[in-house]
């Protein structure tokens, strides 16, 4: 897949990931950090589906102690979208060749299939899929037609690249962008993939990630201003700030108890995903508080989660949580292929 609005290469964000792994790569838990990626977004996602776009003011209200438990009856029905869409990412990995039109043939099956909890963008660009124009002309038609906004349809499914190309730094940028690009076109969607892949990456090899460092490597490398994005699109860019001036973002939960005027957005599901990369809060605590902040909650979460569970490990993952997750040695399963793919 070619196009001028894809980011083919980010040799500035690359190095950076091959130096945070240098020396750091520790395969002793992996297997645990690479389960809790997609076991911590499969969470995410259950937890925050019953507030998705509720205020976290009216969240406060109705759930004093925060929202903790997830409905058991999760586990029997089929996959949120935040999930689903991972998954088919992760499987599409797996069979090699044209990542990107694997992924795009499987997302026509889910549409068809299944669909629960699909955003706008992806579904329109599911219908141009039906067309048969090649990639990444959907994507591209829908970011115009919507009037180039960012949804965060693209990096709530991304972890698994992170998993497959965790010592492949070149690989894990193309395939972060090539995926999200089959349904997210905006450079603000690809840029979350990347960033976010990149923490989940050097979490996976036992790495702190160099937050600041990498949104400097990657303005280097011709990454829009997030910062400046974000205010246009009247969403908080606290962390983004932060990062931009050198320091690691807030970490505590404070600064996302607010309002936004664009509760789906790519900028602020990756903000999520770095606050998850610094707080001080635990596994449990720390997905609580995401969810308790409000808006796109199973999405923000979901991101939040796939970053606390390579930090954490499965292991981490409450087991009252784990036994919701619908098809969950499915899931596991895919976890550990992800790690056993050749060159990862």
């Amino acid at each position: 897949m070619t196009d001028p609005g894809i980011v083919a290469q980010a040799p500035e964000v690359a190095r950076l990931i091959a130096r945070t792994a240098a020396g750091n790569t520790l395969s002793s838990g992996l297997a645990d950090r690479a389960r809790g990626v997609l076991l911590g977004l499969a969470v995410g996602n259950l937890l925050g589906l019953p507030v998705e776009g509720d205020r976290h003011d009216w969240i406060a209200d109705t759930y004093p102690d925060g929202l903790t438990e997830i409905d058991p009856r999760e586990a029997n029905r089929p996959m949120d979208d935040d999930l689903a869409q991972a998954v088919d990412l992760g499987e599409a990995l797996l069979a090699g060749g044209d990542c990107a039109r694997d992924l795009a043939d499987r997302l026509v099956v889910w549409e068809r299939e299944n669909g629960r909890g699909i955003g706008i963008t992806t579904r329109e660009v599911i219908e141009e899929l039906y067309t048969g124009k090649p990639l990444p002309e959907p994507a591209r038609i829908i970011y115009e037609r919507r009037n180039r906004i960012a949804p965060n349809g693209g990096v709530m499914r991304c972890a698994p690249v992170a998993i497959a190309r965790r010592n492949d730094p070149a690989r894990l940028v193309a395939d972060s962008a090539t995926t999200c690009v089959v349904t997210h076109y905006a450079a603000t969607c690809q840029w979350s993939c990347i960033l976010v892949n990149a923490v989940i990456a050097a979490l996976l090899n036992g790495a702190a990630p160099d937050l600041p460092g990498l949104l400097e490597a990657a303005r280097a490398d011709g990454c829009p201003d997030l910062a400046a994005q974000a205010i246009s699109d009247g969403i908080p860019a606290d962390a983004l700030d932060a990062m931009g001036h050198g320091s690691q973002p807030p970490p505590d939960a404070d600064w996302l108890m607010c309002d936004h005027r664009l509760i789906g957005h790519t900028l602020l599901a990756t903000q999520f995903g770095f606050w998850a990369a610094a707080t001080r809060l635990d596994f449990e605590d720390a997905l609580v508080a995401s969810v308790a902040a409000g808006g796109d909650t199973d999405t923000n979460a979901a991101v939040a989660g796939a970053v606390l569970g390579a930090r954490y490990g499965a292991s981490a993952i409450p087991q009252r949580w784990l036994d919701c997750i619908p098809q969950r040695e499915l899931i596991e399963r895919l976890a550990d292929d992800l790690i056993a793919t050749p060159g990862s």
